[in-house]
């Protein structure tokens, strides 16, 4: 069995305008769980994750807030106790609209590694901080 606390995870935060904090709970290099990876992520108030795709599914569930999400140009709310089954490939995008933060768990099945995962939300950041100062909007990524 592997037990994991949520609170003593340190993890990851990307900065703005992607600013969220991405705890990989479990993962295929992550406490050794080499059929998926589960994220604990806190979108913090009035944040928003960058558009983008993966090359598999992943399924976000909603603790808390409120939001938008953004799929294949198409708008749906975000609440608490909300799932979302994203498809292989589907661009998508999470807005907090909200003042207070946003919780929710991430699940991809296979998993990527808790770096890949890691990497993929960095550079999308870092895209956008560096187009920014070279006053080119990115494209959205993909992991």
């Amino acid at each position: 069995m592997v037990i994991v606390h949520t609170n003593e995870e340190k993890g990851v935060t990307i900065g703005a305008p992607f600013h969220r904090t991405i705890k990989v709970l479990l993962a295929p290099d992550k406490n050794d769980v080499k059929e998926l990876t589960f994220s604990h992520v806190v979108l913090h108030a009035r944040s928003q994750t960058d558009y983008h795709k993966h090359d598999r599914p992943e399924l976000i569930f909603i603790l808390s807030g409120a939001g938008v999400m953004k799929v294949e140009g198409k708008e749906y709310p975000i609440a608490p106790n909300y799932v979302y089954w994203v498809l292989k490939e589907e661009m998508h995008q999470m807005i907090n609209t909200a003042d207070n933060d946003m919780t929710f768990v991430t699940v991809f099945v296979p998993g990527y590694t808790a770096e890949e995962n890691y990497k993929r939300c960095l550079d999308a950041a870092a895209a956008v901080a560096k187009a920014g100062a070279a006053g080119v909007t990115p494209k959205g990524g993909e992991a």
